[in-house]
């Protein structure tokens, strides 16, 4: 190998040995250089404070916050544990897929602000996003229903049904099917099934003839308002049971023998006739007998029916809350949109029923579950569960809801028919009993169930009173309500 020649071992060794140490290292980091300009905070913000306390910092622990969910329409109220804001839109519940059912119950005790909330979130707010509504109003006000306040808000009449001077829904209108089977062999309420209500209301529990008499006059009724192009009523349903031609005969042969006559229909049918007449000239006429009253405009966005003025259980009443639902479902099935209907008092629905097998609950559930076709969610307001028998058609409206609201409940078994009823945890029982008022449980399906504080604006909290006849203290709307 070429080149010059290496130092011997020894020499080279000691060389190593002798060199001085090298200098010590010192890691010093540098900031990179940054291509933005840095911001500084004013002065004086580096010590500002804070004032906070565990319960609203409680609300900026990430496993909270990552764990709410998403809001879904206007603010209901706020979550008395966190501090968030819960939403309870059904609509929006149900297009998140966090709902199976867009029914809604409420319930508590008196003066716990449960219609407060009927009128807030499922109602005026409502509207305020394009929805249509529907209320039936039963609370008397001194002498006015509980939603006028709500209607004046909106901007729209109250439709008020009286036994004089009131609103009138004509119970053949063309608008509500003839019968009660649609193409698909689907049940809905027709005029068949309404006029059989009235029909019971009126005479009890038809006999089979009678009941022949009835769809017959009914078919009669029909064909003779077309010939003359204009709507039947139930004049014409009555003119046609005191008086059936030869095609109210069942069968041709039986007209042939002589075994089944004109006059023998007529017997048939007359003490039927001579009952509904209660509807045309006693004390139930002017509700139902009468064309449709023209300044009933079901497309108005809030439509309040009034029934304060009718009397409790009566069959006025039942028949009112069964015409308007099943008006309101032949309209709505023609129109695309999301709908509302509030059925204040819901218990009282039981009690509204035919001396047949119709009640109002069995028609407004039939509405119900067709909810989905027409896009309506459907709020009942009760008090108690122990106020509708388990086997009802309210009871299942009851137990299809999947957004429930359960304020005070001060009486344990009542407190404890709503933990069991809803699948609500054990300790709830106690914290029922306990709730301030506008304050409550709220279980939105499957969700665990979370304490809420309705919220309202001045506006709503003017729109809400209800305590003027007691306190003699009016309450005078806010001047600015309508920026709020």
């Amino acid at each position: 190998m070429s080149g010059a020649p290496r130092p011997p071992v020894e020499e080279w060794t000691r060389s190593v040995a002798e060199a001085p140490p090298p200098p010590a290292l010192r890691w010093e980091p540098t900031a990179p250089p940054s291509r933005r300009r840095r911001h500084r905070l004013p002065r004086g913000a580096e010590t500002e404070t804070i004032f906070t306390s565990t319960r609203q910092a409680g609300a900026l622990n990430p496993a909270i916050v990552s764990t709410h969910p998403p809001l879904a329409g206007p603010i209901t109220g706020i979550d008395m544990d966190t501090g968030q804001p819960v939403s309870t839109d059904p609509h929006e519940l149900y297009e998140q897929g966090r709902v199976s059912s867009p029914n809604v119950l409420i319930m508590g005790d008196i003066s716990s602000a449960k219609s407060s909330l009927a009128k807030t979130q499922y109602c005026v707010r409502p509207v305020a996003l394009g929805r249509q509504v529907a209320v039936f109003d039963r609370k008397d006000q001194q002498g006015r229903g509980e939603y006028m306040r709500a209607a004046e808000t909106v901007g729209v009449p109250v439709i008020r049904f009286a036994r004089s001077g009131g609103t009138s829904i004509n119970l053949l209108d063309p608008r509500i099917s003839a019968t009660s089977l649609d193409d698909a062999g689907d049940e809905r309420v027709g005029q068949d099934r309404l006029l059989l209500m009235v029909a019971e209301h009126a005479h009890g529990r038809l006999s089979a003839t009678e009941h022949y008499a009835l769809r017959a006059a009914h078919r009669v009724a029909l064909e003779k308002a077309r010939g003359e192009r204009r709507a039947a009523t139930l004049h014409d349903v009555v003119d046609a049971l005191y008086d059936p031609g030869e095609s109210a005969i069942p069968r041709p042969h039986l007209a042939r023998r002589g075994i089944v006559t004109t006059e023998r229909v007529t017997e048939w049918a007359l003490e039927l006739a001579m009952d509904l007449e209660r509807f045309i000239d006693g004390d139930l006429s002017g509700l139902i007998d009468r064309e449709t009253s023209e300044d009933l405009d079901l497309a108005a966005p809030l439509l309040v029916f009034d029934t304060s003025a009718l009397p409790e259980d009566s069959p006025a009443l039942a028949l009112v809350m069964a015409l308007v639902s099943s008006f309101l479902a032949a309209v709505w099935a023609q129109r695309p949109g999301r709908r509302i209907i509030i059925l204040e008092e819901g218990y009282h629905t039981t009690r509204l029923r035919s001396p047949g097998t119709t009640s109002v609950a069995t028609v407004l559930r039939s509405l119900a579950k067709r909810g989905r076709g027409i896009g309506l969610s459907f709020v009942t307001v009760i008090h108690h569960i122990s106020d509708v028998p388990p086997d009802s058609d309210a009871m299942s409206l009851i137990r299809e809801a999947d957004i429930v609201h359960v304020y005070q409940q001060s009486r344990a078994d009542d407190a404890e028919q709503a933990v069991a009823q809803f699948r609500l945890p054990p300790s709830v029982f106690t914290t029922l009993g306990t709730l301030e008022k506008g304050c409550h449980i709220l279980r939105i399906g499957r969700e665990a169930p979370r304490r809420v504080r309705h919220i309202r604006t001045r506006l709503e909290t003017w729109m809400t009173d209800t305590d003027e006849a007691m306190t003699g203290r009016r309450v005078a709307a806010p001047e600015d309500a309508s920026s709020e």
